[in-house]
């Protein structure tokens, strides 16, 4: 009797072990479905894929854009300590004094003149006599025309020194391609094929998740059943080890069949300690996937049924939906869209480029007005042509070479084709051996089950030994445990073909 207080006391320990790992609460129950929308909704990499798919999108309607003319607005201030100067210093100079040097030369003329003039009688006598020869040479004298011819002089200058210390700027550009060898039109097909390898990735990484997702589902449940069985193995093994007690008591068996149970017994107590952290782990792996806190006391629909339903699996398909239907082939063939377009751009580089240019400029100081200070503005339009003409055979080079690159996406798109046939017969044949194991582990457990009624009969009746019930349970509960196993074995195996002919929704 002490033994088995012993044994209630390890199945107490226990207890308080998976209390720790799985909190107390409300428990959450989960069917499949769920578990993959949940896994769907939370996964990192899914929503990094679908950003890439955001991306994509935008880089298309980048391309796009590329059909319509760019506009652009520019505008600059700059000041200089300094004006501009058309002529130099003494020129300068010359051309405000020109009066004042026009007048002396004048002058300096003049006096000879008049001393000459006032030398002679005769003269001075004619212009005594007349009056307009007198006011004649009374204006010659009094003649002073360097201010005038100074100011005009000044105005030159100032005409010929510009005042850009204060430069404004500003133009607004239309551009307009007209022929680009071809260039926007692969862009754009570039960017459409992007989009559509970035939806095929993204499906790709879906599948994925569904697939690790159903994995972790069945492994939690081929865990629970093996618990089950755990359990009931270990309470058989204490009804057995009380009944060879009471046996030993009454002389009918010996220390050594009781120590012989006492051993077992502690091996199944060892076992399901394992199973039941094998089980809490799983859980918590599923938990990550789903974005449910690893210590969320989960429940699965499957997981407390006592037998595992197989669904009904309609996998008929030809090899032409297997390529238009596995993302990874998708990709591929896209991939090799991608690279004969790059083809075309590489050749476009050496080709003849035209486009149409307008602009519309405004300056302060005015360049078209003598450079006054104020604003005034003109535009202007042309045609703007780039013609390569030899670069040394860059261009032959560059586009063999984006030729080779498209051939190497060619092959392996042939070579994944290969593979993935193979890879669906391989799955095929996983589920034709996962059904001859169900079959196989169904006849088995059906033995199991007759040989561990015949041994509890004759245990009871006292015609046989606890070690022939003992293996007999140890049959049962080893059948049962493969017949699961095979079952879900068969569930995954579909789940593998249908992701691998692009099936699996």
């Amino acid at each position: 009797m002490m033994k088995t207080s012993t044994s209630t006391r390890k199945l107490t320990l226990l207890a308080l072990l998976m209390a720790m790992v799985l909190p107390l609460g409300a428990q959450q129950v989960l069917s499949l479905q769920e578990c993959r929308e949940m896994a769907l909704e939370n996964n990192n990499k899914l929503k990094i894929a679908q950003e890439k798919v955001n991306v994509a999108d935008y880089d298309k309607k980048i391309a796009v854009s590329n059909y319509f003319p760019k506009i652009t607005a520019q505008g600059a201030y700059m000041y200089n300590d300094m004006q501009i100067k058309l002529i130099g210093d003494s020129q300068m100079n010359a051309i405000n004094n020109m009066g004042t040097t026009l007048q002396n030369q004048v002058t300096g003329a003049m006096t000879p003149i008049i001393q000459q003039i006032m030398q002679d009688p005769a003269l001075v006598q004619l212009i005594m006599n007349s009056p307009a020869l007198q006011s004649i040479f009374q204006g010659l004298q009094a003649a002073d025309f360097s201010a005038a011819l100074n100011a005009i002089g000044q105005e030159v200058t100032n005409a010929l020194t510009l005042d850009t210390r204060n430069v404004y700027a500003g133009m607004i550009s239309v551009q307009e391609p007209v022929y680009a060898g071809g260039k926007i039109r692969a862009y754009n097909k570039m960017a459409r094929y992007g989009k559509d390898l970035a939806q095929s990735q993204f499906d790709t990484e879906q599948q994925e998740i569904i697939v690790n997702t159903d994995k972790a589902y069945w492994q939690i449940v081929s865990l629970a059943n093996k618990l089950k069985l755990t359990q009931s193995y270990l309470e058989l093994l204490q009804t057995m080890s009380n009944n060879v007690d009471k046996l030993v008591e009454e002389g009918m068996a010996t220390s050594a069949d009781r120590l012989a149970i006492k051993v077992k017994l502690n091996d199944a107590e060892l076992s399901m300690i394992r199973v039941q952290n094998g089980l809490a782990l799983s859980k918590m792996l599923l938990c990550q996937s789903c974005g449910l806190p690893l210590d969320s006391n989960i429940a699965l629909e499957d997981e407390n049924l006592e037998d595992v339903a197989i669904p009904v699996y309609n996998t008929e398909y030809t090899e032409e939906d297997i390529m238009n239907n596995r993302p990874e082939l998708q990709s591929l063939d896209i991939a090799t869209k991608i690279y004969d377009k790059k083809v075309k751009i590489a050749r476009s580089d050496f080709l003849p480029m035209v486009a149409v240019a307008g602009n519309y400029i405004v300056t302060n100081p005015s360049v078209n007005n003598g450079f006054q200070n104020e604003f005034h503005g003109f535009f202007n339009v042309g045609v703007v042509a780039k013609v390569p003409l030899f670069h040394f055979c860059e261009g032959y080079y560059k586009v063999r070479k984006a030729k080779s690159e498209a051939m190497v996406m060619k092959l392996q798109l042939e070579d994944t084709k290969e593979l993935i046939m193979l890879q669906v017969s391989q799955y095929e044949k996983q589920i034709h051996e996962a059904e001859s194991r169900l079959q196989l582990t169904t006849e088995k457990m059906s033995d199991a089950e007759e040989n561990l009624r015949m041994a509890t009969l004759g245990f009871n009746e006292g015609m046989i030994p606890s070690s022939t019930l003992d293996m007999a349970q140890t049959s049962w509960m080893q059948a049962h445990s493969e017949m699961i196993d095979a079952k879900i074995d068969v569930i995954m195996a579909n789940t593998y073909l249908k992701k691998s002919i692009g099936k699996l929704e």
